[in-house]
Order: C-alpha cells, then sequence, then structure tokens
C-alpha cells in the first residue's frame, strides 16, 4: 500500500475511534494500521492517563495531521476517563458508606420517633424571640440540629431497617412503575424507646412499614431518571408530595430555618442543599372521617447521588399562630380537623453504577380521632405501596408537559 493512501487510512479509522475498557482501539479497514495502549492510574483521587502510540505494519512515522487526530481523541477520552473514575469514586463511597453503617451498631435515636416534637425542643429563630413563646428556653442552633436528625435518620435506613425489619412480601406491583415493590414491617415497642426529656410523651408503640423499589435511571414510561427523583421527593418536598397525592390539599409553611442554614452555605457535614421548615400538612380521609392536619418538622438534604427526606410530628401548642396571609400555625382548634402525628424517612442512590435508583421509605403513623390503630394497620400498607405509583405517574406527566 503507497505511504499516503495508509494515512488516510489511519486518519478515517482514527475520527471513527471505539473506546475498550483497558485499551483505545481503532477500527477500520486496516486494523493493523494503528493501536493505541492506555494505562490508567488513580492516585490521591487524580486520574493520570499515560498512553503510547504505536504505529504497526510500517516503519514510516505517522504526519502531523494524524499525529493531532491522536493526541485530540487520547486528550478526549482521557477526560471522559476522569469524570467516568470520579462517578465511580463517589458512587464507591456511598456504598462503603453503607456498608459501615450497616456493620456499625445502632441503637434508636430520641428524634426520629412517633411521638410530638414540642415547640421547646425546636432550633433557635428569631420568631420565638419575638413572640416571647419561650424566652428562657435554650435552644441547638439549625445547622447542629439538622445534622444529628440527619444522623438518626441515616443510622435508622442502613442499619436499624435492614437488621428489624420483616419482609412481608417481595414482588408488589405500583402501576404505572415498572418496578416491583418490596413491602416491610415492624413494631417497636415502647421499651425501646429513647428518652428525650423526663415529660417525652408518645405512642405505646410505633407500627413500622417500608418499602424498597429499585428503578431504571432512565427517562422514560414506568420509570425516572435520578435527577426527577432528586426534583420530585428532595427540592420542594411537601409541595410536590400534594401534587401528586391525591389526599394532601394543602402543605401549610409556620416556619422555616433557611436564613440560619444560609449562614452555613446550607452545608451540615458531606450534606448539602439542607433545609428545614415545619408544615402543616393537610390530608382529606374518606367519608364520615373528618379531615387531619399533621404538623411535622421536615428536614431535607443531598449527597453525591443520594437524598434524605425526614418528617417528624410536631406539636403547635406554643407556637406563633399564623399572621394574615403569613406563616406561623394556621389549622389550631379548628372545628373538623383532627390532629394526626407521623414520621417517615425517605432515603434515593444510584447503583449499580448508574443504571439504577434505589427508592427507599420507611414510617409510622397514628391519625387518632376514631380511627382505631387495627384499621390502621390495615391501610398503611397498601398506601405505602400506591405512592410509588403515584409519584412515578406525576414524573411522566410533568415529562411530557400534561
Amino acid at each position: 500500500m503507497h505511504p499516503a493512501t495508509k494515512r488516510q487510512d489511519c486518519r478515517r479509522v482514527l475520527e471513527a475511534v471505539a473506546v475498550d475498557s483497558s485499551a483505545l482501539r481503532l477500527r477500520g479497514a486496516n486494523q493493523k494500521c494503528i493501536t493505541l495502549d492506555w494505562s490508567v492510574l488513580s492516585i490521591d483521587g487524580t486520574t493520570l492517563v499515560s498512553r503510547s502510540v504505536a504505529e504497526l505494519g510500517s516503519n514510516n512515522a505517522m504526519d502531523h495531521k494524524t499525529r493531532q487526530i491522536v493526541n485530540t481523541n487520547a486528550d478526549t477520552v482521557a477526560n471522559t476517563t476522569l469524570r467516568r473514575d470520579m462517578r465511580n469514586q463517589n458512587r464507591f463511597e456511598s456504598q462503603h458508606d453503607d456498608v459501615m453503617a450497616s456493620q456499625a451498631p445502632y441503637k434508636l435515636g430520641p428524634h426520629v420517633r412517633l411521638s410530638w416534637k414540642k415547640p421547646t425542643e425546636l432550633p433557635a429563630h428569631p420568631i420565638f424571640l419575638s413572640s416571647g413563646a419561650s424566652d428562657d428556653t435554650k435552644r441547638p442552633d439549625a445547622p447542629a440540629y439538622a445534622a444529628t436528625i440527619l444522623a438518626e435518620a441515616e443510622g435508622f435506613m442502613t442499619s436499624y431497617l435492614p437488621s428489624n425489619f420483616k419482609t412481608k412480601s417481595r414482588d408488589k406491583s405500583s402501576p404505572p412503575s415498572t418496578a416491583p415493590v418490596e413491602l416491610l414491617s415492624h413494631e417497636i415497642a415502647s421499651s425501646g424507646f429513647p428518652s428525650r426529656t423526663p415529660e417525652a410523651y408518645g405512642a405505646p408503640s410505633e407500627a413500622w412499614f417500608a418499602r424498597t423499589s429499585i428503578h431504571e435511571n432512565e427517562a422514560k414510561d414506568g420509570t425516572a431518571t435520578w435527577e426527577e427523583f432528586d426534583f420530585g421527593l428532595r427540592i420542594d418536598h411537601s409541595a410536590h408530595e400534594m401534587e401528586y397525592t391525591p389526599g394532601v390539599k394543602e402543605a401549610h409553611l409556620c416556619i422555616d430555618w433557611n436564613e440560619e442554614l444560609q449562614k452555613v452555605d446550607r452545608k451540615v457535614g458531606d450534606w448539602e442543599d439542607v433545609q428545614m421548615e415545619v408544615r402543616e400538612m393537610l390530608h382529606q380521609l374518606p367519608p364520615p372521617l373528618e379531615k387531619r392536619v399533621f404538623p411535622v418538622l421536615i428536614v431535607t438534604a443531598r449527597r453525591r447521588e443520594e437524598l434524605l427526606v425526614v418528617q417528624m410530628p410536631v406539636g403547635t401548642k406554643g407556637l406563633p399562630l399564623e399572621a394574615e396571609g403569613g406563616v406561623g400555625v394556621k389549622y389550631h382548634n379548628i372545628p373538623k380537623v383532627t390532629g394526626g402525628q407521623y414520621v417517615s424517612i425517605e432515603r434515593a442512590q444510584v447503583v449499580d453504577d448508574g443504571e439504577k435508583v434505589k427508592w427507599q421509605m420507611a414510617t409510622a403513623s397514628d391519625a387518632n380521632g376514631n380511627l382505631p390503630m387495627w384499621a390502621q394497620k390495615m391501610g398503611v400498607p397498601g398506601a405505602v405501596v400506591k405512592d410509588v405509583g403515584l409519584f412515578i405517574d406525576w414524573t411522566a406527566k410533568r415529562r411530557k408537559g400534561t
């Protein structure tokens, strides 16, 4: 073959490069034209790519244009390799954290419980001083309090749940989601509760239900991407929950700690975009049951390709009442509205090298009023599973703009 013709073939195959896991092989009419061998070394998180270029079948050196193509393609793959290694490192760290957490002993914490949080337990906020409700109360600062809640909730999901919950079913369906749902349950006796304060009060036991579903990380019918999960579950959590859950009629904001958390750039430990607020979630129950209002303290955060949403019941007696059109308690002593309580933890993360999204939720609740607990225990598991399909359906409609 004439050298000029061979160089043209080299350029052509270089432009149609195919990447293997350990070598960049140039494919085309002349398979023996050029081979690029890659050696990837990771040192302290930095990817160093060394490459050697060998021209086979000819003693002629590559011309200038061909070498430019080689270098351009080499740099492109080097950058791609670096990004890939960084993503894999992040996923490895997250999975490693899960393994370590599951191996470490975990004791139930005092905060993520079904018992009401008293207003005096909430973090410092100017609204308490202005209202004069609890001037003499020594309160934690918002970042430290959020860190405590997130650590307790994460430990519950990664250590306590897999060690104590029992599987009721592994393949529940929740259309239009295509992912099977694993349903679990566990009852925590009052003897296992840690006490926050001598006057801590709450339910005699906690009937917990949990679910796990693993979804394809794709923007198509029956599933959702990681970005869609993060948007729908973490960002504006309560507003989105009201949109995809038919029974939720209002998510009234009572108080938030945005300014306090902004002072630390909304970072708490290795968690980012941390938000904390109290909302009154108004639920419409089937007749003849009255409406239920669930006042909850909500903490949301993300870490790499992972999110956490924690909700805990809060007693609103003593919190400032709603001003005209503003924040504050709205549903206090409202006729035909019964106060209920629930605690929940939602955790989602990217798994399987980015191919899947694992979504977990655990909850305990008491609707109070005239609805007996035995009846609630019968209805909660179905609602827990149904929420998966409701979210996937809402996401699909939003994706299509309908």
